[in-house]
C-alpha cells in the first residue's frame, strides 16, 4: 500500500511527473496493483460481489491498446507471506473489510474475490507473460523491470523509493486510448524518476532518500515507532530554515528529506538519528530502519532466473524478453546448470514451520500461479487470512461452507511437515459477526492422506477421486454429466456442492446458468451450430456453440437480459441475502480451484468468472424471478420460449440438481 501522503507529495506538491510517449517500449506490470486500479478505474461497482463480464472486456481492451502501439508487457504479481513482519498490517486492513463488509453501500469498495484469477485468464488468452514473486512483489518488480529495460507501471508509492532506471508510471497517469502521431500509435503517461526527486533536494543520495523515506512509515514500521525521531528532526529542521518554510511543505516527507540532504554517509544519519531513543527499542528500531533501506537499495533478485527454467512455461511468452535474459546471463558467465543450481539454493531458504525446506515442486507452481498462496502461507504459518465481501451481520461467514473443501489438502501438508501427531491445528482468519476472528481448525480427523512426496506420482482417475472427495460429489452424481463435453465437468461440480450445501431453491441455481448461456450461446458470431449437434458436447470455445436461431429472437432475448441488469441500479434498498449467496458460491468457486491445482489440474478449467459470474445480473435476476409461482413458464417466457436454449438451460439444471432430490 506504500507511504501514506507520499503520493500526493510527489505527484501534487512537488509535480515531478513528465509526460512521456509510449511506444515500440518495454512495461512491467505490478499485477496486484494494475487489477485492482483496473476495476476501480472502470467506475465498477463491488456491491453485488464482482462485474467480472465487464472487467474482463475492459481489461482486454487495455493490453490490445499496448499491442496497437508496440508495447511489450509482461506481469509480476505477489507471492506468499513469508514471514510476520506485515503480520499485524495484514489483520488491520482485513478487519477495515470486515467493517465495510457488513455496510450495504453503492460506493463499497471491497474489491471482488476472483479478480486475480479473471486476470490472469486475459493474460493467458492475450499471451501475454507473467510470473509470481515467491513472497512479496515489489522488490522483484523493480529487479526485473531493471533487468529487462521496463517502465514499471503500478499504484502503489512503494516505487517512489526505488532506483528504477526507466522510471515508473502511476496507473492512474496512462491514457490506454492510442493516439496517433505520423505513422505510429503511443500512449500518453505521466513518468516518475527519482534523478527528480535527488534533484529538488540538493545533498541527498539514493542511500539517505531510502533512509528519509523509512521514517515516514510503510507497512514494516509503524509511524508511531518513529515518532520521537521525528520529533526531533521537525525540531532541528525548523530551527535551521527558521521562517523560510513555505506551508505547502509542511509534511513529513519534505522535513525528512529536508534534514537527510545534509548527510554524506547513510551510517551517521541513521546514528543520529537514534540518539532521541532510549536504549530498549533502539535496536529494535535500528534493525527495522536498516531491512527497510536495503529492501529499496538492494531488491531481492530471483525472477530474472527464471527465464532459465522451462518450470516457468508462462514467462516465456514473449521472445524479446527471453533475449534479454539470455543476454543478462551471459554477462554473468552462468551456464543453465549454474542457474538452476542458484534457484535451488534460492528455494532451500524458504522454511515451513518445523524448517523442513519447502518441496521445490510447490514453489515452482506458486511462481507459475498454478498454485494458490494459501498452501504455502499454511506451511510457514499454520495460518491464512480470508477477506471478508458483502455478507450478513448475523450469518457465518462466506467461507465458513468454502474452508471444508480444501481442509484434505491441508492435512497432507501438515503431515509432511509434522513429525509428531499432536500438532494437528491451523488457523484461518475470517468473520465472526462483526470482528476478523481467529479460528481454530482441527486436521486429526484427516488421517488417510496422501504422502506429499507421492503427489505427483498419481494417476489422473486418483487425483480426480480426491478432488471429487473434497468437493464431495459421488461417481453416480458425476455419471449424470456424461453427456456434456468435459469443459463443463468442474464447474458442474462446484456449483453442485453451492446449491446442495448452502440449500438454495432454484432461483438461484438458475440465474447462474443462465449468466452462462449469456456469454456462451448469445453473443453474436457468423458461425452458426449445425442442426445434429448438441451444444453440450462442445468444448466451451468452440465456435459452434452459437446458437443459431431467429435474429429478432436473439436481438429479443439480448434485451430482455440486459434490462434485468439494468434496472438494479435504480434500486434504493437491497436485499444481502441474495448477495451473501454470490460470494458463498465464489468463495466455493476459489477454494474448488486451489484443490483443483493442488491436485495438478485433474479436471480442465475452461469456465472463468467472467463466463458465468455477473453479480448485477444475479441479483437482479433471483430479486425478480424468485417470487414467481412458475419459474419454469417465467424462464420460457424470458427465452422467448426458444427450445434450444430453453434446452441447454434444463439439461445443466438437471445434471446439477438430479442427485441432489430437487
Amino acid at each position: 500500500m506504500g507511504i501514506r501522503g507520499l503520493q500526493t507529495f510527489i505527484e501534487q506538491k512537488l509535480s515531478l511527473l513528465n509526460e512521456i510517449e509510449l511506444h515500440n517500449c518495454n512495461v512491467l506490470f505490478d499485477g496486484n496493483s494494475i487489477y485492482h486500479q483496473m476495476y476501480k478505474e472502470c467506475h465498477l461497482t463491488c456491491l453485488f460481489g464482482g462485474e467480472y463480464d465487464k472487467f474482463y472486456h475492459h481489461c482486454k481492451q487495455l493490453f490490445e491498446s499496448f499491442r496497437i502501439c508496440q508495447i511489450n508487457v509482461i506481469v509480476v504479481f505477489d507471492g506468499a507471506r513469508l514471514d510476520d513482519r506485515k503480520l499485524s498490517t495484514v489483520l488491520q486492513r482485513s478487519q477495515k473489510r470486515v467493517d465495510y463488509s457488513t455496510k450495504m453501500s453503492v460506493n463499497i469498495e471491497l474489491s471482488p474475490l476472483l479478480l486475480r484469477q479473471t486476470f490472469i485468464n486475459i493474460l493467458n488468452e492475450m499471451n501475454i507473460p507473467y510470473i509470481s514473486a515467491l513472497g512479496e512483489g515489489d522488490d522483484e518488480c523493480v529487479s526485473l523491470a531493471n533487468h529487462l529495460d521496463c517502465y514499471l507501471i503500478a499504484r502503489d508509492s512503494d516505487y517512489y523509493c526505488y532506483n528504477l532506471l526507466k522510471g515508473y508510471i502511476p496507473f492512474y497517469y496512462v491514457d490506454v486510448n492510442p493516439i496517433k502521431k505520423n505513422s505510429y500509435f503511443y500512449l500518453s503517461a505521466q513518468l516518475f524518476t527519482i534523478d527528480s526527486l535527488l534533484e529538488k533536494f540538493i545533498g541527498l543520495k539514493p542511500s539517505t532518500l531510502s533512509l528519509a523515506f523509512c521514517l515516514c512509515g510503510n507497512d514494516y514500521i509503524n509511524e508511531n515507532t518513529v515518532e520521537p525521531i521525528f520529533n526531533h528532526i521537525t525540531t532541528t529542521v525548523e530551527k535551521a530554515e527558521k521562517n523560510k518554510i513555505n506551508k505547502n511543505n509542511r509534511t513529513k516527507h519534505w522535513y525528512a528529506m529536508q534534514w537527510m540532504k545534509h548527510f554524506d554517509d547513510v551510517e551517521i544519519a541513521l546514528q543520529k538519528l537514534l540518539e532521541p531513543i532510549g536504549k530498549t527499542s533502539k535496536k529494535k528500531i535500528e534493525m527495522q530502519l536498516r531491512s527497510a533501506c536495503q529492501s529499496y537499495l538492494n531488491p531481492t533478485d530471483t525472477l530474472i532466473y527464471r527465464f532459465a527454467s522451462l518450470k516457468n512455461e508462462n514467462l516465456l511468452k514473449n521472445v524479446y524478453f527471453v533475449q534479454l535474459a539470455r543476454e543478462y546471463f551471459d554477462k554473468l558467465d552462468m551456464n543453465d546448470e549454474q542457474i538452476r543450481i542458484h534457484i535451488e539454493n534460492g528455494l532451500s531458504e524458504i522454511k515451513s514451520k518445523n524448517n523442513h525446506s519447502i518441496p521445490t515442486f510447490l514453489l515452482d507452481s506458486l511462481t507459475d500461479l498454478h498454485l494458490s498462496v494459501t498452501f504455502i502461507e499454511i506451511l510457514i504459518h499454520r495460518s491464512f487470512v480470508c477477506s471478508a465481501h458483502v455478507e450478513i451481520e448475523q450469518e457465518p461467514s462466506i467461507y465458513v461452507d468454502a474452508i471444508p473443501i480444501v481442509l484434505p489438502c491441508l492435512a497432507i501438508l501438515l503431515k509432511w511437515d509434522n513429525k509428531e501427531e499432536d500438532d494437528q491445528d491451523i488457523i484461518l482468519y475470517h468473520r465472526v459477526l462483526k470482528q476478523l476472528k481467529r479460528c481454530k481448525y482441527d486436521l486429526t480427523d484427516y488421517n488417510d492422506v496422501i504422502d506429499l512426496n507421492h503427489l505427483n506420482s498419481l494417476s489422473l482417475i486418483e487425483r480426480q477421486d480426491f478432488v471429487s472427495k473434497c468437493l464431495k460429489i459421488s461417481f453416480t452424481q458425476q455419471e449424470q454429466y456424461n453427456h456434456i463435453h468435459t469443459d463443463y465437468h468442474f464447474w458442474l461440480m462446484s456449483l453442485q456442492y453451492w446449491y446442495s450445501i448452502r440449500r438454495l431453491t432454484p432461483v438461484y441455481l438458475y440465474a447462474i446458468i443462465i449468466s452462462l448461456i449469456k456469454s456462451i450461446h448469445l453473443i453474436d458470431n457468423d458461425t452458426f451450430q449445425l442442426d445434429d449437434i448438441e451444444p453440450l458436447t462442445l468444448s466451451i470455445n468452440d465456435n459452434r456453440n452459437h446458437i443459431q436461431i431467429d435474429p429478432v429472437i436473439r436481438g429479443t432475448i439480448k434485451l430482455k437480459l440486459k434490462d434485468i441488469s439494468k434496472k438494479v441500479y435504480d434500486l434504493k434498498k437491497f436485499d444481502c441475502s441474495i448477495i451473501h449467496e454470490f460470494n458463498c458460491l465464489q468463495t466455493i468457486y476459489m477454494y474448488s480451484i486451489h484443490v483443483n491445482e493442488f491436485l495438478n489440474q485433474p479436471f480442465s478449467y475452461k469456465i472463468f468468472p467472467h463466463h458465468f459470474l455477473c453479480g448485477s445480473f444475479f441479483y437482479a435476476f433471483v430479486e425478480h424471478y424468485e417470487t414467481k409461482r412458475n419459474l419454469s413458464d417465467a424462464i420460457s417466457a424470458l427465452f422467448e420460449k426458444e427450445t434450444k436454449l430453453l434446452t441447454i438451460i434444463n439439461n445443466l439444471f438437471m445434471a446439477i440438481t438430479s442427485d441432489i432430490g430437487c
